[in-house]
């Protein structure tokens, strides 16, 4: 059946780039619609459809939200070797690796940093060697090409099986590691409160962090503190299996890596209007709850799409149509955000900064999301839905059946008195 008010049907077609609002490109886009406000009345609803989303992949898969790690060990002397206590944040280096076994190599160069920087030089001199397991080498086969135009491994005899595995060398060979490292990947919402470490307040991202996902390892959902908690109630929390064996510590991963190197295969479009009960979401504990529905502002979950010469979108598919139904008469005034399923921003805080590849690299002082290429592309349809529709009515009981009234003979005599 048709929709009588077809004919109010509008199409907003919105590009971010240089975009002149409150928010930036990518977080609090505000569209104000002024004097072109859409509108319903009591006998419609505002239909708003999202027919179109695009965002180029414009900044890394490893960053900010699945980087850090917290390395704990408590302060000893052994064979003249003396260690300082160490809790400290430690950043696997922002990127896209291509391989599993690149990125095990920045987690052992992150962590000799780490260690080094925590032998005192008020003993013996030691160092660290921090290695990946297994055999690196791939031999791969030029023609073999899978269905993805992707090239493949043909050496059989090496399987990569994506478990992290890392072993820590002490240059001196009589040293023991008499309180061993310990190695957690905080994951505490910001809504408990910000934890501190080593009188540092630790950001959101740091403490809410999907490095145990991207680095196969367990989650730690407590902060613990070094200098109250026991070494091995700590341990209990690690991320990784470590074990101690003479000089050497051996670090493995408890479940393979993730299958893709990063850890954002949707983002979620959102947006301040949608709040009903239509568009209640399951929200991957941003808030605190236990497995139950929660109303949210998602309007669309968008996929993470690979084209064929490499390039990555974040694109709405063509044949999904999220709508939601807006109970308001008026619509003036639409915010909008591009977030991850956790709530939090498009990481970017790593952009801009020298990557260690090119010398004479000058660091800028501007924001990607608002002068440089984060952001998107969406068109939403506003529509004017018929419902059925009564006036309100003053409602009450009908009026009484009236007949003829009886007359009713009264035996008091008649004495002429008049009431």
């Amino acid at each position: 059946m048709a929709n009588k008010y077809d004919g109010s049907t509008r199409y907003l077609f919105v590009n971010t780039e240089d975009f002149p609002n409150q928010g930036d490109q990518i977080n609090n886009i505000r569209l104000n619609l002024g004097g072109n406000s859409f509108q319903s009345d009591d006998d419609s609803l505002i239909k708003l459809s999202l027919t179109q989303f695009n965002m180029p992949k414009n900044f890394y898969n490893v960053n900010d939200t699945n980087n850090t790690f917290r390395v704990i060990q408590s302060g000893f002397t052994h064979s003249g070797v003396e260690i300082d206590a160490c809790d400290f944040k430690m950043k696997i280096p922002p990127g896209d690796y291509l391989t599993s076994r690149q990125l095990i190599q920045a987690f052992c160069d992150s962590l000799k940093i780490v260690l080094d920087a925590h032998v005192s030089s008020a003993g013996v001199n030691m160092t660290y060697t921090v290695a990946p397991n297994g055999d690196p080498t791939f031999q791969y086969g030029s023609a073999v090409i899978n269905s993805n135009a992707r090239v493949i491994p043909t050496d059989s005899a090496d399987i990569n099986t994506r478990l992290l595995g890392v072993t820590v060398t002490a240059s001196v060979s009589a040293f023991r590691f008499t309180n061993p490292i310990i190695i957690h990947s905080l994951h505490i919402s910001p809504t408990d409160g910000l934890v501190t470490t080593s009188g540092a307040v630790l950001t959101a991202d740091e403490q809410f962090n999907d490095s145990a996902m991207l680095f196969g390892g367990n989650r730690c959902k407590i902060a613990n503190d070094p200098s109250s908690d026991s070494d091995a109630v700590m341990t209990a929390n690690n991320c990784f299996s470590i074990s101690d064996a003479d000089n050497v510590t051996t670090i493995s991963g408890y479940y393979p890596m993730n299958t893709a190197l990063h850890t954002l295969p949707y983002v979620y479009l959102r947006l301040n209007t949608v709040i009903n009960s239509t568009t209640s979401n399951f929200e991957n504990i941003s808030h605190n709850h236990t497995s139950e529905i929660v109303p949210s502002h998602i309007l669309a979950k968008i996929e993470r799409k690979e084209m064929l010469d490499g390039s990555i979108y974040y694109r709405s598919n063509d044949e999904i149509v999220y709508v939601n139904y807006i109970t308001q008469n008026r619509l003036n005034d639409l915010q909008f955000s591009v977030t991850d399923d956790k709530g939090r921003v498009i990481p970017q805080n790593n952009l801009g900064v020298n990557m260690g590849i090119f010398s004479n690299y000058t660091a800028s002082t501007k924001k990607i999301n608002i002068d440089g290429n984060l952001h998107c592309d969406f068109t939403l349809k506003l529509e004017r839905i018929a419902i059925p529709y009564s006036p309100n009515i003053l409602q009450g009981f009908s009026d009484p059946i009236r007949k003829t009234n009886n007359s009713i003979l009264s035996n008091i005599p008649n004495n002429g008195c008049v009431l």
